[in-house]
């Protein structure tokens, strides 16, 4: 049983550093440095073993390399950004939907 619940928690943590951490650092590594601003705010509600809890997805516009307005989801937002804040982000060619905040300018 126990080694159930070890095996359990590795598949947990290979799946966090597959969607989250090699793709966060990736990007602040590898990524291309863009200017954006924080184009919409997404709030839902979560709900997990029988208790409510607020998520919230910030999302901003930038420029590609090749002159496109594109928009992503950052996957490090920081809770002082509103609609329309300049930052900095890295993102990768290959995914272009996520982005990572580099520094706020304004």
């Amino acid at each position: 049983m126990a080694a159930v619940a070890v095996l359990l928690v590795g598949i947990f943590f290979i799946y966090i550093y597959r969607h989250y951490w090699l793709p966060l650092l990736s990007a602040r590594w590898y990524g291309i440095e863009a200017d954006a601003y924080v184009s919409r705010v997404e709030r839902e509600v979560r709900h997990a073993g029988g208790a409510d809890y607020p998520v919230q997805f910030y999302y901003v516009c930038f420029q590609t390399l090749n002159g496109l307005e594109n928009e992503a989801r950052l996957l490090n937002p920081k809770k002082a950004l509103v609609p329309g804040s300049r930052l900095r982000i890295r993102y990768l060619p290959d995914r272009q939907n996520t982005a990572v905040l580099t520094e706020i300018l304004n």
